[in-house]
């Protein structure tokens, strides 16, 4: 499922990584950067699975709400990187 702006293809490390982390929670390819988690089929219990990856690779203290307010790829990503810089 892809929207808006980010749709285009993974092309930042972050972007490429995170789709991988939901493909595997998800089970369906995530190709593009405008891929919505929640559109794309995903659950609660799915979004735990992903963001408790997230939290492990790059040592994170994030919840599941940020995957709730940033479903696409892109954004998520976005996140993700920042937090990781503010470190």
């Amino acid at each position: 499922m892809t929207t808006g702006p980010r749709a285009g293809e993974l092309t930042e490390p972050y972007e490429r990584r995170i789709a991988e982390i939901w493909t595997a929670a998800l089970g369906v390819p995530v190709t593009t950067a405008g891929h919505d988690f929640f559109a794309g089929g995903g659950d609660s219990f799915q979004a735990a699975l992903a963001t408790a990856q997230v939290r492990r690779e790059w040592g994170l203290e994030i919840t599941v709400q940020l995957l709730i307010d940033h479903p696409v790829v892109g954004d998520f990503a976005d996140r993700v990187a920042q937090f990781v810089e503010e470190r």
